[in-house]
């Protein structure tokens, strides 16, 4: 199991994370070229035994071996990104420096006699961990599974599987009195996850609002529809049937259109009547995950266009930008007048400039909401999105 990337991303430019990654890789590629791997080691990795505030920083650059550093360059690359987004530059220094020294203390604590050097970026990686499952719950981390000769990618949220491994390789062998066994330093682990973990909850009022300048990927937008035939989307009433809050410009408050015939995969089972049912009844987390499924499967289920944007907007909501998107491709094919249409076009619209970074595909399906939409609050947030292409 290989983590290989996480979803969503936010859309600055990681230039203090890439930079971490180039120091580390430079300094061991040069103490390497130049055979003194040993000196270096002994004069600035970290002893608990002789505890200096100097190594303990020195020491967060080294590392042991190509497998050392590359497997802690994939973490901190997958995970970095994020982190520097939301604290800024400045701010993602800093915690990434503050949490890798509080994993060195840690890890003196917990053996202060070894007289073991300690070495690698692993505890303000932890640390950076840390902070991107409190600021990020909602995440996904991309897995590559090998089995046998099945190899599959899967999508685990982020607190689940970084939990998960922090449990597996570092709680159960400190509890187990292995803090310091296998060469691996589980008390800076440890001590860099719970620091990373407490300065988040501290620095949540400081966060940097998040980057609506995504266009990394580029999927295919969405099928074009003709402006001149989309209706405006109604005032909203409280109280409606649409399924969203009070106030929320999706409520739908009249009867929507029929749906229009789209070809899609056929299935000899339906999933239509439970997945209506499941919304139906309030259950709409398992509504939106039947749906996901049948719709990355190929499928067309056959649903009322509010609950089909009601959907949408859930997998949205909860981060699940690739289900969301299919969902509102699936809404403006199946109703390509409906009086959703306009929302549907701006929550497309938004997922692709911001989660996708596809800022081309994004801009008809904004000017649509803009341009012909009767409720301000869409056509605000259009013009915002717009305006940032």
């Amino acid at each position: 199991m290989i983590p290989i990337g996480d979803e969503p991303n936010e859309g600055r430019t990681p230039f203090v994370n890439y930079a971490l990654i180039v120091a580390n890789v430079l300094v061991f590629v040069l103490v390497q070229q130049a055979g003194k791997a040993d000196g270096v080691v002994a004069r600035y990795a970290y002893v608990p035994a002789d505890p200096s505030l100097v190594t303990a920083f020195t020491s967060m650059f080294l590392h042991g071996s190509w497998m050392h550093l590359l497997g802690n360059m994939l973490f901190l690359w997958i995970f970095g990104d994020n982190v520097e987004a939301r604290l800024g530059r400045l701010g993602y220094l800093c915690a990434y420096l503050a949490t890798g020294l509080v994993g060195g203390v840690v890890h003196g604590m917990l053996g202060p006699t070894s007289a073991i050097p300690s070495l690698g970026a692993s505890g303000a990686i932890s640390g950076v961990q840390g902070l991107y499952v409190v600021a990020f719950p909602h995440n996904r981390v991309k897995l590559v599974i090998f089995f046998r000769f099945i190899v599959r990618v899967i999508h685990v949220r982020a607190p689940w599987i970084v939990g998960f491994w922090f449990v597996l390789n570092d709680i159960l062998p400190t509890l187990m009195g292995a803090a310091h066994g296998g060469g691996i330093a589980h008390g800076a682990h440890l001590g860099g996850f719970g620091s990373g973990l407490v300065l988040c909850f501290v620095l949540r009022p400081f966060f940097a609002p998040r980057d609506t300048r995504d266009d990394r990927r580029a999927p295919p937008s969405a099928p074009h529809v003709p402006r001149s035939r989309i209706p405006d989307l109604p005032p909203a009433r409280p109280g409606n049937a649409g399924g969203g809050r009070a106030g929320d410009p999706w409520i739908l408050d009249r009867k929507p259109s029929a749906p229009t015939p789209v070809s899609g995969r056929p299935s000899a089972h339906d999933a239509s009547p439970e997945i209506l049912g499941l919304a139906r009844a309030g259950r709409t987390a398992e509504a939106a995950r039947a749906l996901g499924q049948v719709l990355a499967a190929g499928g067309r289920p056959r649903l009322p266009e509010s609950d089909f944007l009601k959907l949408a907007l859930h997998m949205e909501g909860m981060g699940r930008f690739d289900d969301a998107q299919r969902t509102f491709e699936a809404l403006l094919a199946a109703y390509p007048t409906g009086i959703a249409a306009p929302v549907a076009h701006l929550g497309l619209g938004l997922i692709l400039a911001k989660h996708r970074r596809d800022g081309a595909s994004a801009r008809p399906h904004l000017e649509v909401a803009a341009e012909l939409s009767t409720d301000e609050r869409i056509r605000s947030a259009a013009r915002q999105a717009l305006a940032t292409l």
